[in-house]
């Protein structure tokens, strides 16, 4: 695999920890805000800061080696990579999923409690979906490549 010049090249264990703290970082102040019911700017100011912070390391990840394995042609990744990229992919798809899900659920138990959401809730859960639609092949590549490393 030739790498282009402008990714960043983190090893695997350094994706894993960036990939975890923007994951936690984006969910974190998407439920912080989700639940948050009082007007508390001191919070408030905290949760958007969580959400920059994973939005940034998103994109850092989004531009580093593991990621460029998970979104290259076809005829520029070997053929075992071609096919961790697969498997990637449907892990990807299935925490996709299962995070639609549990909005869905969530946003049913807010309206039988009587909790009206703002439409920027919407936002922020899509924001938080991209982002994490962009790390998680990323994250499982490095996960596999570390595993195979330490083997």
């Amino acid at each position: 695999m030739k790498l282009p010049s402008h990714y960043f090249r983190f090893s695997a264990q350094t994706t894993l920890r960036l990939s975890r703290i923007a994951i936690v970082a984006l969910w974190g102040g998407y439920f912080g805000k989700f639940f948050l019911q009082t007007d508390q700017p001191g919070l408030l100011v905290l949760l958007r800061v969580c959400l920059v912070v994973g939005t940034i390391l998103s994109i850092l990840l989004f531009v580093s080696a593991h990621s460029f394995v998970g979104s290259a042609f076809d005829h520029h990744i070997y053929e075992r990579e071609l096919t961790l990229r697969n498997r990637a992919y449907f892990k990807t798809i299935q925490c996709v999923m299962i995070g639609l899900i549990a909005h869905f659920f969530g946003i049913e138990i807010a309206e039988h409690q009587g909790i009206s959401l703002m439409p920027n809730v919407y936002q922020n859960f899509g924001l938080c979906l991209f982002f994490t639609t962009l790390i998680v092949p990323a994250w499982y590549l490095a996960r596999w490549h570390a595993a195979n490393s330490d083997a």
